[in-house]
């Protein structure tokens, strides 16, 4: 049976993956609207006060000089929740952080932690998992999504250009207009052509346990325009897989069971069970 899970479909859909389907709903009665006066002390409430974090310490990584791209905002494969929350909280103390934590299998029968991390300003979301040892997990894949308001939407065709000017040219911009791509890169970092016989099963987003992927990673970007002016986007994603560090956690799962299994066998071989 195969190990995939959190099949995703297409990014335009991941703006509520993770997020907290639990809203808080509005306190105001039906009806009740501001006066101007209070409305307008609404406008001029304050921004949210920046977090009390030392963000010289929560640095964006970026890939090595030399290589692709492969960060979304700063958010890098191997990066721990700690460093996730200080990255995105120093850029937007805006964010609202909402954690949930499960866990996977392993191809041995074992299980892994699993962490979604869920942050939205609103109309900023980002979605991270990250994956490992409990208390080691680290980061596997992130998304962004941004939500544009009405008269503030950017043009398609800059968005394609912007995210092609740091990833790539994207393949398989299947909607003909700039509005969709993929890049797939093999595990030596190298391009993968849409003709590899690898190509589709490393073109998605998912977590696998069942087998190791022969790619890097895999990025992804949707653009959905606006219905009045489809040249215009009402909702952008960027979404990037690391299929190699899933396979590193796995590995570093394992080995941490197998560990806890053997201390087990030798306290057991130290007394009996008095039966």
């Amino acid at each position: 049976m195969r190990g995939t899970i959190l099949v995703i479909g297409g990014l335009m859909w991941l703006a509520g993956c993770g997020g907290g389907s639990d809203k808080d709903a509005n306190g105001s009665a039906a009806g009740d609207a501001p006066s101007g006066e209070e409305a307008a002390g609404e406008a001029a409430a304050p921004a949210v006060e920046k977090a009390d974090l030392d963000c010289g310490k929560f640095k964006p990584q970026t890939a090595p000089e030399g290589q692709a791209a492969d960060d979304i905002v700063g958010l890098r494969q191997g990066m721990s929740e700690e460093q996730v929350r200080g990255v995105l909280l120093c850029k937007n103390p805006s964010y609202a952080i909402n954690v949930s934590k499960s866990s996977t299998s392993l191809p041995d029968g074992g299980r892994m932690s699993r962490i979604n991390l869920y942050a939205d300003t609103g109309l900023d979301k980002v979605n991270v998992w990250l994956i490992g040892p409990p208390d080691g997990e680290r980061l596997v894949h992130v998304d962004r999504t941004n939500e544009y308001p009405a008269g503030k939407e950017l043009p398609v065709a800059n968005i394609a250009q912007e995210v092609s000017a740091k990833y790539g040219a994207f393949d398989d911009s299947s909607y003909g207009n700039q509005r969709s791509g993929w890049i797939i890169r093999s595990r030596d970092g190298q391009r993968m052509a849409n003709g590899n016989m690898s190509y589709s099963e490393c073109r998605s987003h998912n977590i696998r346990t069942d087998k190791v992927l022969p790619c890097l990673h895999a990025i992804s970007y949707e653009v959905m325009p606006n219905q009045q002016n489809p040249a215009l986007a009402a909702r952008f994603s960027v979404g990037l897989t690391s299929f190699a560090m899933m396979t590193q956690m796995a590995m570093a799962t394992q080995a941490q069971q197998a560990k806890a299994v053997e201390r087990a066998q030798e306290s057991a071989d130290e007394k009996d069970l008095d039966l």
